[in-house]
């Protein structure tokens, strides 16, 4: 997967681009100009935008005892005394949780629909949004700071941002200092990122910071090379949450490969248990309507492919944290086709709020044993409800399976 990284400028219509791979490697030269000429840059890659560090208040709190389900509803109420303004007016989101706590990012719900306004008249819609803060390098009992012309950037070891002047970097490292301070701390450390062009005004920042250890390092290639990179390196607040999280139509294409799926594992399985020469008319009608509609929903497979199995290496590897966030119906679903490689078949699925009742022929009590244990190791909590032994010896069992990211 490729993706393109857009830093919005204050300037109407203007940005910086860049594109990358998934590990962040630079895949042409970086650009600069109007949102329409980075538009042209997107097709078959995945936009990332960067939101201007000033706009996105960060910040890290306690996991709440619900988990990030009440997190967002929690982050309210936690920072209202923190932030100016009326906490109604803002649009929250949350990170991967660290522990017991989990990183909070808060921006200007019109502000966010205005960004994302513009991009979408420039041809652009944005898989994830992140404060360009967030692309700073998150450093080990150090703070990394992005010094520009007129702008300076700090992030300091806790992961939280701080945007201000160049000036003024002196007076950030003391207040970083005195947070980083403790008898356990290491050493506090500072590293500067800057253009060459600014490297006089970096040392010129440097020698008033009295004696601390600090790192200057040149970035030959540009800023947006730097920080689309990071871009990449995970633990970023998606902004893109909630109301604002965008569906594409890849996301579509694989729910729809998904109920298709359960076509499959539902109503074929079903009429192999059939004898006779009847059932074998039918089950062919029934194939070649299944593959007919595998067909619509991935029209990009070629004719010749073969069509279940390319669905199948479609579901398998799917980026699902885009694609079903909000419900985690295709994990489950994934998980149950990598479960049902050892002899059982899906009679039943119901699916809601994160949880799934699945009822299942399982040749043995063991089989179904090891159908919950292949969901375990999928993340999910599976708990087998009823196993019914059957006449010819096998096992009809009933399994709840909770989602392991919907919690």
């Amino acid at each position: 997967m490729e993706y393109l990284v857009i830093r919005i400028s204050d300037l109407e219509g203007g940005a910086s681009w860049q594109a990358v791979d998934a590990h962040g490697a630079p895949l042409a030269h970086c650009g600069q100009g109007e949102l329409e000429q980075a538009a042209e840059l997107a097709g078959g890659r995945k936009v990332v935008l960067l939101v201007p560090a000033r706009e996105v208040f960060r910040a890290r709190l306690d996991l709440p005892a619900r988990g990030r389900r009440s997190a967002v509803r929690g982050a309210r109420y936690a920072l209202e005394d923190r932030i100016a303004g009326d906490v109604e007016d803002l649009h929250f989101a949350v990170g991967p949780a660290d522990g017991n706590q989990l990183d909070v990012a808060a921006v200007e719900r019109q502000r966010l629909v205005d960004l994302l306004a513009r991009l979408e008249a420039a041809g652009l819609q944005p898989a994830a949004a992140y404060g360009e803060g967030d692309a700073l390098p998150h450093l080990p009992n150090a703070a990394a700071a992005l010094l520009e012309k007129d702008a300076l950037l700090l992030r300091d070891g806790g992961g939280q941002v701080v945007s201000a002047q160049p000036g003024e970097l002196a007076g950030l490292v003391d207040i970083a200092c005195e947070e980083h301070a403790g008898e356990e701390a290491a050493p506090f450390r500072l590293v500067i990122y800057c253009e060459p062009a600014l490297e006089d005004a970096a040392r010129e920042a440097i020698a008033g910071l009295n004696g601390r250890d600090v790192e200057l390092r040149l970035l030959e290639q540009g800023v947006m090379p730097q920080l689309a990179a990071e871009s990449m390196s995970g633990g970023a607040v998606n902004l893109l949450q909630g109301e604002f999280r965008r569906r594409d139509d890849r996301a579509g294409r694989l729910r729809s490969a998904a109920i298709g799926l359960l076509a499959m594992a539902l109503l074929i399985p079903g009429y192999l248990a059939i004898d006779g020469w009847r059932a074998q008319r039918e089950y062919q009608a029934l194939a070649g309507i299944v593959e007919g509609r595998l067909r619509q929903m991935m029209p990009d497979a070629g004719a010749s492919a073969d069509i279940r199995g390319e669905f199948r290496r479609r579901v398998a590897s799917a980026d699902l944290s885009a694609a079903a966030d909000s419900d985690g119906f295709l994990r489950v679903l994934q998980s149950l086709e990598r479960a049902g490689g050892s002899g059982a078949r899906v009679l039943g699925l119901n699916y809601g709020n994160g949880s799934a009742q699945v009822r299942l022929a399982a040749a043995d009590m063991e089989t179904l044993e090891q159908v919950r244990r292949s969901l375990i190791s999928s993340g999910h909590s599976v708990l087998i409800q009823t196993a019914v032994p059957e006449s010819n010896g096998s096992v009809t069992g009933e399994l709840s399976i909770r989602d392991g990211r919907a919690r």
